[in-house]
């Protein structure tokens, strides 16, 4: 039960509601089950509060994370055991799309219909532990399992994992969006947040856009166009000088920070239902 005085205000709900609604609707979009986003929300609840509201020196305890995070510690008991802090690294999206095409059509792993095995987690090959060391040697299995649970692709039956996806990506290409709208939208919102809890100072990060509600749609049209100019300008031009600086830094063994520049215009007529989405 959290306190009343925690209660989160309106307008701190209101962020939720409108971040989470587009992510809501790519969930629906691909059938995405809301326990299985559950299930993922409470994995990083458990490893956000571990790794950022930790005490210095001192071990955050199950009863600490119970009180942070509102879950029953049980919960928190298993999370921890399932997913210790090798568990806690997240995995490409190009290893698990070449685990399932390897599981679907390597030979060792299909039955005598050509169907994927059902494979044992650890043991003799074939097992699910020797088809990730085909993938990659530097992936925990465990790490890789709790992904495609995650992600739905697989079930466990009495230890066996079981295969459900066809395929990991629905097109070549859906690896690479899907790598971008994780990192593109994360580090904006990484970005915001962080300017956010900073005040009433200054946030670290410049984050600025430019809003109107009262337009026509000749006027939306130009100011889109406008807009996607000026941005792809500025884009190239960053993305030029980085290079420059990139080729210049190398061999410097402090070149370990990240860097991203983002833009994106988005235009909507109020007047206009949302549009559908068909489940895929």
């Amino acid at each position: 039960m959290i306190p009343e005085t925690d209660q989160p205000r309106s307008s701190e709900l209101n962020v939720f509601r409108k971040v989470l609604r587009p992510l809501i609707r790519f969930a629906l979009a691909r059938r995405v089950p809301i326990q299985i986003l559950i299930d993922l929300l409470k994995r990083l609840y458990v490893s956000t509060a571990i790794g950022e509201f930790g005490l210095e020196g001192r071990r955050l305890t199950d009863s600490r994370i119970s009180v942070l995070t509102g879950l029953q510690r049980k919960d928190i008991k298993a999370i921890r055991a399932s997913t210790g802090k090798d568990a806690m690294g997240t995995v490409s999206a190009g290893h698990l799309a070449r685990l399932v095409a390897h599981w679907r059509g390597a030979a060792g792993y299909q039955d005598g219909q050509g169907a994927p095995l059902k494979l044992p987690r650890t043991g003799a090959d074939p097992s699910f532990d020797t088809l990730v060391r085909v993938i990659s040697h530097d992936i925990h299995p465990r790490t890789l399992l709790d992904d495609l649970l995650a992600l739905g692709l697989v079930s466990v039956e009495d230890d066996m994992v079981v295969l459900i996806a066809d395929a990991f990506l629905p097109h070549s290409d859906q690896d690479a969006l899907l790598a971008y709208l994780a990192h593109n939208l994360g580090d904006h919102a990484t970005a915001a947040v962080a300017n956010v809890l900073a005040a009433p100072s200054p946030g670290a990060h410049f984050e600025r856009a430019v809003h109107y509600n009262h337009l026509s749609e000749s006027s939306l049209n130009e100011l889109e166009s406008l807009s996607r100019r000026l941005l792809q300008q500025a884009l190239e031009q960053i993305n030029a000088r980085a290079i420059e600086l990139q080729d210049r830094d190398k061999g410097d063994a402090a070149t370990t920070n990240r860097f991203r520049c983002g833009a994106f215009v988005f235009c909507e007529d109020s007047n206009d239902p949302p549009a559908r989405t068909s489940a895929q």
